[in-house]
């Protein structure tokens, strides 16, 4: 019998960053209502934002349930929104209560990722502390982004068992006056398994239902007036699930992907945050009063991936007097961002992922992460085109460091140029011709 050769899915990127640029390419109770509130803020003062985090079990109440949680930070299923602007200095320092080792992760920062900087491979082990101490570039892009353990193999447990906040960098409205003092809606998702016992799984499996919550809320009620126009900014700080959101037929106009404002506002009924993405979009209150619900669909990473139901995960109620529409910015107003196609290309990569038989390992180049090797090294200043093959019949997420990329194209499919991202999904390989996303 002759093996079956499935095509892989195949994406070219083109990655730009500051360092380097690349052309690579807690909660109310089930039933009960609980007002929408954006998560707890610390900001910089005087150019420097210093402060505390300290990592230290919890016991706390998710959608209806008791959980106890070995490690969260301050002791907060939602810890604090650090809100920063381009220039400053970050100064916090880590404390670690828990048992397990970590670090922080700045997800998105274009900042140095050695020393006390962006640095995945600290250890920062129980009962010690670590100072972060770096600067944010003064033409830093802005926007949501969000802070994470990235400690290696135990990425997965941590994130899931609930360390993950939010981060604000800059004025993103500010090229735009008449949208100044909107509504701005923060919304930091989470889901959330748990054992019999009410602690959190290690490293849960994906598929299956989950407890899913907008800042550590179930299924909180926003009220809008009819025609508002509101700014939502959307994080998706699961390790692993999807979401896939509509509002009953309501537009979003995103203006900015991944802590990058666009060129442009993209109209859309359904917004696609893969794991660690951040959409940034424009709503307007329902035209009729009432009530909307913002819902997470059931979603499939492909034959060989995860699949999980739906759940509704926000109601918006549309009530009170209708206020005049502010119109959403023309693309004039928006920056003009190169498009890296236009000029040279200095090196042209291709990245193979791959599965393994192995259900928690897999491969890039038929080489599993060594946090030891490097394997690519690039030179400073150049711009590559990496053309990223997913040979698995499951959907991956594609994500760097420090560096943000522009998506040419999705199985020969060229995409417009709108902007620059630092999340991406490698579509799954099927075995009768490749997707298209």
């Amino acid at each position: 019998m002759k093996k079956k050769i499935i095509p892989p899915k195949i994406m070219e990127l083109i990655v730009t960053g500051v360092t380097v640029a690349v052309l690579v390419s807690a909660s109310a109770a089930p039933g009960a209502e609980v007002p929408f509130s954006n998560p707890p803020e610390i900001a910089s003062a005087n150019g420097i934002l210093s402060t505390t985090l300290t990592i230290k079990p919890a016991q706390l109440e998710v959608a209806g349930e008791d959980v106890t949680f070995l490690a969260l930070y301050n002791g907060l299923y939602t810890p604090p929104v650090l809100r920063v602007q381009p220039g400053d200095r970050i100064k916090l320092l880590l404390n670690n209560f828990a048992r397990l080792p970590t670090n922080i992760h700045y997800h998105g920062f274009n900042v140095t990722p050695e020393g006390a900087g962006d640095n995945v491979f600290l250890d920062i082990d129980q009962g010690a502390s670590f100072q972060y101490d770096f600067d944010i570039p003064a033409d830093h892009p802005q926007g949501l982004f969000w802070y994470h353990p990235h400690r290696d193999p135990l990425l997965n447990t941590q994130i899931a068992g609930g360390m993950a906040g939010g981060i604000i960098v800059g004025d993103i409205l500010a090229p735009f006056p008449t949208l100044q003092g909107i509504p701005e809606r923060i919304m930091l998702l989470k889901d959330l398994k748990t054992t019999k016992d009410g602690f959190p799984v290690p490293n849960p499996d994906p598929s299956g239902p989950t407890k899913r919550t907008v800042n550590g809320l179930f299924i909180p009620t926003l009220e809008m007036q009819p025609d508002q126009l509101e700014f939502w900014r959307i994080g998706n700080q699961s390790s692993n699930i999807f979401y896939q959101l509509t509002l009953r037929g309501q537009p979003f106009y995103i203006i900015a992907v991944d802590g990058n404002l666009q060129n442009q506002a993209t109209k859309t009924k359904t917004l696609l945050l893969p794991p660690g993405s951040r959409l940034e979009v424009l709503v307007y209150g329902p035209k009729n009063q009432g009530e909307y619900t913002l819902r997470a669909h059931r979603f499939s990473t492909g034959p060989d991936g995860d699949q999980y139901p739906g759940q509704d995960i926000l109601t918006v109620v549309s009530k009170g007097s209708p206020v005049p529409p502010i119109p959403i910015p023309l693309p004039f107003a928006f920056p003009d961002l190169p498009d890296l196609r236009d000029g040279p290309i200095n090196e042209q990569r291709t990245i193979v992922f791959a599965d393994t038989p192995d259900p928690d390992l897999f491969t890039i180049n038929g080489k599993p992460y060594n946090p030891d090797c490097v394997d690519t090294v690039v030179m400073l200043g150049n711009v590559e085109e990496w053309i990223i093959q997913n040979t698995a019949q499951e959907a991956h997420v594609f994500h760097i460091h420090q560096l943000d990329f522009q998506v040419t194209e999705i199985n020969g499919e060229r995409k417009p140029f709108t902007g620059y991202q630092d999340v991406v999904t490698l579509p799954p390989a099927t075995s009768t011709g490749p997707s298209v996303v």
